[in-house]
C-alpha cells in the first residue's frame, strides 16, 4: 500500500477509526510486516472497524488505547509521540512493547509522531527516546498484558494466576488446547480501560502501579531484531516525507533574499502568468513565495523573481531586496565569538587554579577552533500544509510534532485543537535542520491560497539556509606536577546558542517571539578526571550571524575535541603513554571500563604519546599514527581508538581500523546499536575531515555539495569494531543515538600527533590545512 492511497483519510483529518481503516493502523515507514502481511492486515483492519472516532486531539496518555490497538488478526500496532530519525528507535520501541506484552514482535507495527494519534511524549532529541520513551511504553504494555489477561480470566471463568501469555497467546496452565488469541479476545474493541498517567513529556509515568517484568525474563530485549524499514529504502520503496501526495495540492517554493538580513522593497510579478500552471505570488512583509500547479512551475517562478543561489547581488531577479551585510567576517570569526556578550556560566569550579598555575613547574596551553556545520540533510526539508478557516493539517517530519502543532498553531492564529500534525520520515536529520521552518513556509502559503501547498526548499535553501552547528573557540591550560600529573585545568569556551528556534518565517513576517522548544543551560562537557584543581566555563549563548541550532551531540562534539587532544598535548609533555595517563587521572569506573576494553580489543602497546612517528622511516610518504579518546554523554561512556595514515605528500588522512567501547547500558537491539554507532563514527569523521560552513557578510556561500564536502565512500575506514560494554538486564538503557560521535575528532587529532608530531587544533583536518602544517 502506498502513501499516497491514506491521502484522502489523511486529508480529512481523520480519527483513529478513519485512519486505522484507511491504511489498518500502519505507518507503513515502520512496519514490523513483511510487505505480503502488512497487506493483508490492512485489509482485516479495514474490514474489522476495530476502533472508534476520536478527532484530531491527542489521546488521553492515561488510557490504554492512547498506547495499543489489537486487531482481530492477531496484529497490534503501538501509538508513540516519538519519531524516527534513522536510528532505529522504532523497532528498539517495539521490542520493549513486545516483551512486556508477551506478543510477537513481527506482528506488531509502530504508529509514530501523528498527533491526533499519539500521547506527547517530548521531542525525539538528545538521545532520549529510549531512555525516556522505553519505560513509558514498557509500562503502557505491562498494563496491557494485564487487561488481556483479565479478559482471559473471564473467558475461562478462572482467576488470572491459574493463565500463562505467550506470543499473543493465552492459555489455561495445564490445559494445552485451552487457548485464546488477543485479537480474539479484543474482538475488534477499543481498548478503553484506564491505566493511569501523570506528568508531562520527558517526565511522564504511565501505568506507575502496574509491575513490570524482571530484566532476567526479557526474550525479545537484547535480541537483534532485523529493521524492517530497511528493505524498502535499499530499493527505493520507502515513502519519506518527499514522497508524500495529497489531493489537491499546490507546489510552493521560497524566494530568498541575497542578504540573510535584507528587507524585501518590491516584487515585479511581470511574465509570471506565462509559466504553465502559475497559481500566485504570496507576499507577507518580508516573506516571498511563489504557487504553482506544478513544482516545476513553482521552480521556474522562484528562479524568475530571483533566488540565492544567483550570484547577481540582491538586485538580480525581479524581487528587488535592499542590501545587507551584517554577518561576521568569516576570518575574524574566532575574534567575534570571544567579543559577543552573553551569559558566563561556569560548569566546573573547585580548588584554586590560579595558585596551582603560579607554582606549577611546567604549563602547557592550547586554543581549539571548530567552524559553522550543517546538518547536510540528503533529501532537502519538505513539508506540506492544508489550512482552513477552521483548522490545519500538517505533514511534516520533524523531530518534535507535538511542539511543532503548537507552534503552527501561534503562527496561524488558529486554536491549537484545530491543528493536526501526520509525521514521516526525513531523509535526514540529525538535530534541528530545515524540517520545522519548512512547516512555517508551507502554512503561509496554504493560509494564502486557500489549498494544500507542498514546500520542499532548494539545495541551497537548505545548505544555505538550514540552522547551523555553531562556530566554537576554546581555550585550555592545565600545570603538570614533577610526576607528571595534572595539578590544575582551565577550559573556557565560547559558544552562541545551540537551541536557537526562532522560525526564518515567522521573523520574515514580522513574529521573532514565535518559537519553538529551546535548550538552555551549560553545554554537554566530559568532565570525569581527577583534577584537584579545575575551572570550566561557557561564554556567549547568543546568536552570531548565523542561525544557530542542535546538531547531532550538539556542542559535545566540539568540547570533546578540545579536551581529549589537550588530555594527549598534556600526556605528551610529561612524557607519558595516552591511555595510562587517562586512566591516571580517573576514578569512573564505566569509563575505565570502556577505554580498557577498546585497548584490549584494539591490542594497545604503552608508548608515549606522539612516539609512533619514531617507529618508521622519516623519509616515509605515509606516516602511521594511533589515537584515543573518549566521551561521558548522558550518562553514557564510549571510548574511541582508531589507526591511520598521513600522506606527507598531500596531507590527506585515511582512517584504517576503528575500535569502540560503547556502554550505554542495557542494549535493546544489538545490531541496531552497532549500526548507530557505525554511522556516528563515518559522520562525525566527514565532519572532522572536511566539513566547515564558508560565508561572506551577506549569507552562506557554501550552497552545494561542492562548496560543502562531506566523506567519499573510499574515505570510509576499512573497519569498525564496536564491543557493547555493561550490556546487562540490570542496568537501565540510556540513550545511544549520539555519544559515539564525540571521541572522534579529538582520536583522529591524537592519532595524527602520534604519526607526524604535528597538533592538529582547527577543524576541518583538510588536506590542504595539513599539508601546510608540515611547513
Amino acid at each position: 500500500m502506498e502513501r499516497q492511497d491514506m491521502a484522502p483519510a489523511l486529508r480529512r483529518g481523520l480519527g483513529r477509526r478513519g485512519f486505522l481503516q484507511a491504511s489498518g493502523g500502519l505507518v507503513i515507514a515502520f512496519s514490523l510486516f513483511a510487505p505480503a502481511a502488512a497487506e493483508a492486515a490492512a485489509a482485516e483492519a479495514a474490514a474489522s472497524g476495530s476502533t472508534v472516532p476520536r478527532g484530531i486531539l491527542p489521546p488521553p496518555a492515561g488510557k490504554l488505547y492512547a498506547w495499543l490497538a489489537v486487531r482481530p488478526d492477531n496484529s497490534a500496532t503501538l501509538f508513540t509521540g516519538k519519531v524516527e530519525t534513522g536510528t532505529g528507535v522504532a523497532t528498539a520501541l517495539a521490542q520493549i512493547a513486545a516483551d512486556e506484552l508477551d506478543f510477537p514482535v513481527d506482528r506488531l507495527d509502530v504508529v509514530m509522531g501523528t498527533t491526533s494519534e499519539t500521547v506527547d511524549q517530548g521531542p525525539s532529541y538528545g538521545s532520549r527516546t529510549i531512555r525516556y520513551a522505553g519505560p513509558q511504553i514498557r509500562h503502557a504494555a505491562a498494563a496491557g498484558r494485564l487487561v488481556l489477561l483479565r479478559l482471559a480470566a473471564k473467558h475461562f471463568s478462572v482467576s488470572v494466576n491459574q493463565l500463562m501469555a505467550s506470543n499473543g497467546t493465552i492459555t489455561l496452565i495445564g490445559s494445552p488446547g485451552s487457548t485464546v488469541t488477543y485479537g480474539a479476545l479484543v474482538a475488534g474493541r477499543r481498548l478503553n480501560y484506564e491505566i493511569g498517567a501523570s506528568g508531562t513529556s520527558f517526565g511522564m509515568r504511565v501505568a506507575p502501579d502496574v509491575r513490570t517484568k524482571d530484566p532476567s525474563s526479557y526474550t525479545v530485549v537484547g535480541r537483534s531484531v532485523p529493521r524492517k524499514d530497511i528493505p524498502g529504502k535499499m530499493t527505493g520503496q520507502f515513502t519519506y516525507i518527499q514522497d508524500v501526495r495529497v489531493p489537491g495540492m499546490l507546489h510552493g517554493r521560497v524566494v530568498r533574499p541575497y542578504g540573510v538580513g535584507a528587507s524585501l522593497l518590491s516584487v515585479d510579478e511581470s511574465g509570471l502568468k506565462e509559466i504553465p500552471g502559475f497559481v500566485q505570488v504570496v507576499r507577507r512583509d518580508n516573506f516571498l513565495g511563489v504557487v504553482a500547479e506544478t513544482e516545476w512551475g513553482a521552480i521556474q517562478a522562484a528562479e524568475k523573481l530571483g533566488s540565492t543561489l544567483n550570484p547577481g547581488g540582491p538586485e538580480a531577479g525581479q524581487a528587488k531586496w535592499s542590501a545587507w551585510n551584517g554577518l561576521p567576517v568569516m576570518d575574524r570569526i574566532w575574534e567575534t565569538l570571544r567579543q559577543e556578550p552573553g551569559a558566563n556560566i561556569t560548569a566546573v569550579d573547585h580548588g584554586s587554579v590560579d595558585t596551582a598555575f603560579a607554582s606549577a613547574p611546567r604549563m602547557v596551553k592550547a586554543t581549539y577552533q571548530t567552524p559553522f556545520q550543517m546538518h547536510g540533510s540528503i533529501g532537502p526539508s519538505c513539508a506540506i500544509a492544508d489550512v482552513r478557516s477552521d483548522g490545519a493539517t500538517f505533514w511534516s517530519c520533524t523531530q518534535m510534532p507535538h511542539e511543532a502543532r503548537r507552534v503552527m498553531a501561534e503562527l496561524l492564529g488558529i486554536p491549537v485543537e484545530g491543528i493536526a500534525l501526520r509525521w514521516f520520515e526525513g531523509a535526514g536529520a540529525y538535530g534541528r535542520n530545515g524540517f520545522d521552518h519548512v512547516n512555517a513556509d508551507a502554512a503561509l502559503m496554504s493560509q494564502a491560497v486557500g489549498r494544500p501547498v507542498r514546500v520542499q526548499w532548494m539545495r541551497w535553501d537548505e545548505h544555505g539556509w538550514e540552522p547551523k552547528g555553531p562556530a566554537i573557540v576554546q581555550d585550555l591550560a592545565g600545570a603538570l606536577d614533577a610526576n607528571g600529573r595534572v595539578t590544575a585545568w582551565r577550559h573556557h569556551m565560547w559558544i552562541p546558542t545551540t537551541g536557537d528556534t526562532h522560525l526564518i518565517a515567522a521573523e520574515l513576517i514580522g513574529k521573532p517571539d514565535i518559537v519553538g522548544q529551546t535548550g538552555h543551560g551549560v553545554p554537554a562537557v566530559t568532565y570525569a578526571y581527577t583534577f584537584p584543581n579545575a575551572d570550566v566555563a561557557c561564554h556567549g549563548e547568543g546568536r552570531v550571524g548565523l542561525l544557530t541550532a542542535w546538531l547531532r551531540s550538539p556542542a559535545q562534539f566540539e568540547t570533546t575535541f578540545a579536551m581529549e587532544a589537550f588530555m594527549d598535548e598534556l600526556a605528551a609533555a610529561a612524557e607519558q603513554d595516552p591511555l595510562a595517563f587517562r586512566l591516571a587521572h580517573l576514578s569512573d569506573p564505566r569509563a575505565i571500563a570502556v577505554l580498557q576494553a577498546a585497548a584490549e580489543t584494539y591490542g594497545w602497546e604503552s608508548r608515549p604519546a606522539g612516539a609512533g612517528r619514531n617507529t618508521q622511516a622519516a623519509n616515509s610518504r605515509l606516516a602511521k599514527g594511533r589515537g584515543v579518546a573518549w566521551a561521558n554523554r548522558d550518562n553514557v561512556r564510549v571510548a574511541t581508538i582508531l589507526d591511520l595514515t598521513v600522506d606527507r605528500g598531500s596531507g590527506a588522512i585515511k582512517v584504517g581500523r576503528v575500535v569502540v567501547a560503547h556502554d550505554c547500558g542495557l542494549v535493546i537491539n544489538p545490531d541496531g546499536l552497532r549500526n548507530q554507532v557505525e554511522g556516528n563514527v563515518i559522520q562525525s569523521l566527514s565532519r572532522t575531515l572536511h566539513e566547515e560552513v564558508t560565508f561572506d557578510t551577506a549569507h552562506v556561500t557554501s550552497r552545494d555539495w561542492v562548496g560543502y564536502p562531506i566523506l567519499h565512500f573510499a574515505e570510509i575506514p576499512d573497519s569498525i569494531e564496536v564491543l557493547l560494554v555493561n550490556n546487562r538486564p540490570e542496568y537501565p538503557a540510556y540513550g545511544a543515538g549520539e555519544p559515539s560521535t564525540c571521541p572522534t575528532a579529538a582520536v583522529i587529532s591524537n592519532a595524527v600527533f602520534d604519526a607526524t608530531g604535528i597538533r592538529l587544533r582547527q577543524t576541518p583536518f583538510r588536506p590542504d590545512r595539513v599539508k601546510a602544517a608540515f611547513s
